[in-house]
């Protein structure tokens, strides 16, 4: 169990891990269940970083220099994938022509745009949370946007074809691993009071429900890109149904 976890944190994160000593897709099938978990690590990381730079610097300063950091500890992985999503899904008409605009590395004006506007909202919306709502932010969005974006891979079909270096990552994942690795998500909230709770998980599961229908319609299913794009819409909403409650 700890050999998949650090798969997972290896897959997902730049920070340095043992080699798995049985490496394959079925260990990369197996490391699923510790996405939320990477989420915790990368929301406390971040969370601590926020802390220590806010000693010094204005909370906008503060603000910048984390997500900077976020970015070099994920390598802007679901960040890449919610930009290849905007360029396939506006890109095209047909699904097939959407499927392959987002295989391409290029960014194209949809990716830019998207980019710009999911960074520019998740910046301004921190800088006025942070000071309201406390660190615990960071390690709760992190975390519960990670275990949202999952339900994609029990709810929806994988629709790419060719293969894929992720495709064992983020291929189908059954209802019990998915309830499972709630348990990682668990701890951050018991820290928040019920209504705050209660509105983070209803934002979250509206949000989660109108993407998949969307990319029924648009995909007829899902794929490790709109995988990334779902993490980032989720992480957002939620950030902004905070700052509304407080």
């Amino acid at each position: 169990m700890l050999h998949d976890f650090f798969l997972a944190l290896g897959f997902f994160t730049r920070l340095p891990v043992p080699n798995h000593p049985n490496f394959s897709d079925a260990a990369l099938r197996r490391s699923a269940i510790y996405f939320p978990l990477v989420g915790v690590i990368v929301g406390g990381l971040l969370a601590l970083i926020f802390v220590l730079v806010n000693l010094v610097f204005s909370t906008s300063i503060s603000v910048l220099i984390t997500l900077a950091v976020g970015f070099l500890i994920t390598g802007g992985f679901h960040e890449d994938g919610w930009a290849d999503t905007a360029d396939g899904l506006g890109g095209a008409f047909r699904r097939e022509d959407k499927l392959r605009i987002m295989t391409d590395s290029r960014l194209g004006t949809y990716g830019s745009l998207a980019l710009w506007a999911m960074l520019t909202l998740k910046t301004v919306t921190l800088i006025e949370l942070l000071p309201l709502a406390g660190w615990l932010v960071l390690l709760v969005t992190h975390a519960l946007s990670r275990w949202a974006a999952m339900s994609a891979m029990v709810w929806l079909d994988y629709v790419r074809a060719e293969p894929s270096k992720a495709k064992p990552v983020v291929s189908q994942l059954s209802v019990r691993r998915w309830l499972a690795s709630a348990l990682f998500v668990l701890p951050t909230l018991v820290w928040l009071p019920p209504l705050t709770i209660a509105c983070l998980l209803t934002a979250s599961l509206l949000m989660t429900l109108l993407w998949h229908e969307f990319l029924k319609r648009q995909l007829g299913g899902y794929t490790g890109d709109t995988l990334g794009a779902s993490q980032q819409l989720n992480e957002l909403g939620l950030l902004l149904v905070w700052l509304a409650l407080v």
